[in-house]
């Protein structure tokens, strides 16, 4: 996968992630999120697009790109990095799986903890099929759960568990 043409357009745009504005700042390596003013850590998460992976690394404000992994090699999903919108839904999630891995409000390497961020729900509409009819997808991320939900009867009649259906399975890829 090419780095996105639209990818620099993010570079200092602001997000709400709970109670905490997040700025996003584009670097060489990937991005860094920072918690203006709430966090002592930022988040950086670097972007290998030759690879299509991408590795989350908690840093010390002021240190650099110095930290500690939380996740490496993950796949890059390529349906979120279409329009700044959907970049900005793959950074929340992303956010909201640290957050109830790490504390960003105080600098303890390998420690995990709950932070300030409160339980978000983000919705997605997707197409079904025959390219008609939407379905609605939520994911509630309390920091702790992360649970989704579809419109659709088949998640409504699902025996997976978790309960799942296509159109969950698309917002995740």
């Amino acid at each position: 996968m090419k780095r996105p043409e639209n990818f620099d357009k993010i570079d200092n745009e602001i997000i709400k992630i709970g109670i905490v504005d997040c700025r996003i700042d584009v670097s060489k390596n990937g991005f860094f999120v920072f918690g203006d003013n709430k966090w002592d850590n930022t988040i950086l998460f670097e972007m290998n697009w030759d690879k299509n992976q991408y590795n989350v690394k908690i840093c010390v404000l002021g240190e650099g790109v110095a930290g500690w992994y939380l996740h490496q090699d993950l796949p890059i999903p390529k349906s979120l990095m279409k329009t700044s919108t959907d970049f900005k839904e793959f950074v929340k999630s992303n956010i909201l799986d640290v957050a109830s891995k790490v504390d960003l409000t105080n600098i303890e390497y390998y420690r995990a903890g709950a932070t300030n961020l409160y339980a978000e729900t983000v919705f997605y509409e997707v197409l079904s099929s025959d390219g008609v009819t939407k379905y609605k997808v939520a994911n509630l991320n309390d920091g702790i759960t992360n649970e989704w939900s579809c419109s659709c009867p088949a998640f409504v009649y699902s025996k997976e568990t978790p309960r799942t259906c296509k159109h969950i399975k698309s917002v995740k890829n």
